[in-house]
């Protein structure tokens, strides 16, 4: 496999080409688990896509460093956009399983300009609430502590150990545990002190501005039941729910075919895959549903896992409590009618509309679009978009990003930073907020710290590298946007 990132911090990723050049998908996977974890689809995806899987740090063939600042959400977060830039993809449609849903649904939050649609499955730390964050946080250290103390064998006995799984399929169960037991403990450790919780966005859920897929295996006893409290946190008229009656955590690989379909179905809609030649089952779907598909919801699963483990039952205690369950309105539901994706182990299978795959549309929506008329989710940011600020500090010059400076398009608000892109050692680099309209304030990122509100900064660079300045642009009206100026210093050629 090959490994892509600075020494010590290498990320494992795989891509499977199109023979047309079809457009990019790129599969993240979830705690503990690997590339394997979507064996099953890349015969179906890669139908219709490129495909990509990437592996997170600690998993895999990915490096393993101690330091948990590694494992940092905003490292994560740059990794994915280089190792996309390192590809050449300017935009892709971003999947993500579990832990991987979280940091795509972060990735979209913050870099919306690289994503053209997000499919997020049965992700409890994206859906995870401030008290979910409090609770699940000190049961996060402890458990690094004791897999830097005891090493990993202990949770093998927890439903994370996918030998243990009945809903797995039995080759994704044998690649899985193979991964699982090649895993280090430093890796499991670093994940679950700096990530699984740190990657929670909970406050900016209702700024999302790409269209987004929420795959919900119902049963995963401890995900499904609490939907409406994530889902309503978000845009209405850019979510979308498909659920899978006979899945559980792992969704993806136990209904294999509905899981693509929909994967499918939801990047025609967005316009990221042309529309089938003739129209048939789906198209009528998309057409009855409209414009404005409202999602229903998923649950809150305590801990950001890969497996539930054989038929909904608790662990014994290694994995979070879930968090309660909230009494919500059931929605009316339309059965997702369609065909499953081609795949290599044999001919497409119909689905029984009603019986493997729903898509839940809200009971009134004042802005559906009649029947008649299929119009699709509001369309992504452009590249030019700015992003949404990081959620955490990026780290000094050391492991400085190549993510392209952004700024907002011409017809709204811009976040602009006035600056030199190349100096000297021993200069004091000057830069200064040009943004328009005129900020409100600002919040600058720079190689030697952080400093609020002034609208012109500086620093000096003792040796040479490329150094990354980010600002944060608040605005009167409208969400605060992001800006990242890259300077070289001594000649280093940056990207």
């Amino acid at each position: 496999m090959p490994l892509f990132g600075a020494p010590g911090e290498r990320i494992g990723y795989e891509l499977y080409p199109h023979p047309d050049g079809a457009p990019p998908l790129l599969l993240i996977h979830g705690f503990t688990a690997s590339k394997a974890s979507f064996e099953v689809n890349l015969n179906g995806l890669r139908e219709h896509f490129t495909v990509i899987t990437a592996e997170l740090l600690g998993h895999g063939d990915s490096d393993a460093p101690a330091d948990p600042v590694f494992y940092r959400p905003d490292r994560a977060v740059r990794r994915i956009l280089q190792l996309l830039d390192h590809l050449g993809y300017q935009r892709v449609l971003l999947c993500g399983h579990s832990l991987g849903g979280a940091l795509a649904l972060r990735i979209a939050l913050e870099a919306q300009e690289w994503i053209a649609g997000l499919v997020v499955i049965n992700s409890s730390s994206a859906a995870g609430d401030p008290a979910w964050r409090d609770a699940a946080h000190p049961r996060m250290l402890e458990m690094g502590a004791r897999l830097r103390e005891e090493g990993t064998e202990f949770m093998k006995t927890t439903r994370l150990y996918p030998a243990h799984s009945k809903r797995l399929d039995p080759l994704s169960r044998e690649l899985l545990t193979r991964d699982f037991d090649r895993l280090k403990p430093e890796g499991l450790a670093g994940t679950a002190e700096s990530l699984v919780v740190d990657v929670n966005v909970w406050e900016r859920h209702p700024v999302l501005a790409v269209p987004m897929l929420l795959v919900v295996g119902e049963r995963d006893a401890d995900f499904a039941p609490n939907a409406d409290a994530f889902i309503e946190r978000f845009p209405p008229d850019l979510t979308r729910v498909v659920r899978l009656p006979h899945a559980g955590h792992a969704a993806n690989i136990e209904q294999p075919q509905e899981f693509e379909q929909a994967l499918v179905d939801f990047a025609r809609e967005i316009a990221y895959l042309p529309m089938p030649a003739k129209p048939g089952d789906t198209n009528r779907m998309l057409t009855a549903l409209g414009g404005s598909l409202v999602v229903a919801g998923i649950g809150l699963l305590a801990a950001a896992i890969m497996f539930t483990g054989g038929d909904d039952k608790k662990d014994n205690g290694q994995v979070l409590a879930a968090a309660p369950e909230t009494a919500q309105a059931a929605p009316s539901q339309t059965s997702l009618a369609g065909v499953a994706g081609t795949r290599a182990t044999g001919p497409a299978q119909a689905v029984t509309p009603g019986a493997n795959t729903t898509v839940t549309t809200p009971v009134a929506s004042a802005t559906s679009a009649p029947a008649a008329t299929a119009t699709p989710l509001a369309p992504t940011a452009t590249k030019a978009a700015a992003t949404q600020a990081p959620a955490n500090t990026p780290e000094p010059a050391a492991t400085p990003t190549v993510v392209p400076s952004t700024t907002a398009t011409p017809s709204g608000p811009r976040a602009v930073i006035n600056g030199p892109s190349t100096a000297n050692v021993g200069d004091s680099i000057g830069l200064s907020d040009a943004s328009s309209p005129a900020t409100l304030t600002r919040k600058w990122v720079l190689p030697t710290g952080t400093n609020n509100g002034d609208a012109g900064v500086s620093f000096k660079p003792t040796v040479p590298g490329c150094y990354t300045v980010t600002m944060t642009a608040y605005f009167t009206a409208g969400p605060p946007l992001s800006v990242t100026k890259l300077i070289s210093v001594g000649g280093v050629a940056c990207n």
